[in-house]
């Protein structure tokens, strides 16, 4: 009996996913470093990594907030009030559907997002039911360099040869 509730489960699942794919689907890219290396001569940061373009995530609307930094002298004991700097900063939701990943893919907090130009640290991971898919929230790095979706073709071009033979 559980097999028939798990099966209807996962369909209810995939059709939910299907639906929100459709209404709120963005291209976005899930990048993961695989190698950082810094030159200690010039300062210079290499980073590689992979990256992988899903074409139809799920993007909610991204939640602005105002943060604060104070210095350590707020905290401090008989010291006058010191003033931080504030700075807006958006979280953004993304659902992420299983099968647009390879099978085995993991995601973890050290992986980013590019969306519309801007990169997203993870905050929050989170797996569907029955591995489904992934519930992230992102927050935008202000001051990270512009990201740029980039597709590569893929396609061949057959022409007729000569057997020499």
């Amino acid at each position: 009996m559980s097999n028939v509730t798990n099966y209807n489960l996962n369909r209810r699942i995939r059709q939910a996913l299907y639906v929100l794919k459709r209404a709120f689907g963005s291209t976005v890219l899930l990048c993961k470093l695989t190698d950082a290396s810094t030159s200690y001569t010039t300062g210079i940061k290499n980073i590689t990594s992979t990256s992988i373009s899903i074409p139809r995530c799920i993007v909610l609307p991204v939640k602005l907030q105002r943060e604060v930094i104070q210095t350590v002298s707020q905290i401090s004991a008989n010291k006058s009030f010191a003033y931080g700097g504030s700075f807006d900063s958006g979280s953004r939701e993304f659902v992420i559907d299983s099968h647009d990943l390879p099978v085995g893919y993991i995601v973890s907090l050290d992986d980013w997002i590019v969306y519309d130009g801007h990169r997203y640290a993870l905050k929050n991971i989170e797996q569907l039911e029955q591995h489904s898919g992934w519930h992230i929230t992102g927050k935008m790095i202000q001051g990270a360099p512009e990201a740029k979706l980039e597709s590569i073709s893929d396609t061949l071009h057959f022409t007729e040869g000569t057997d020499n033979e």
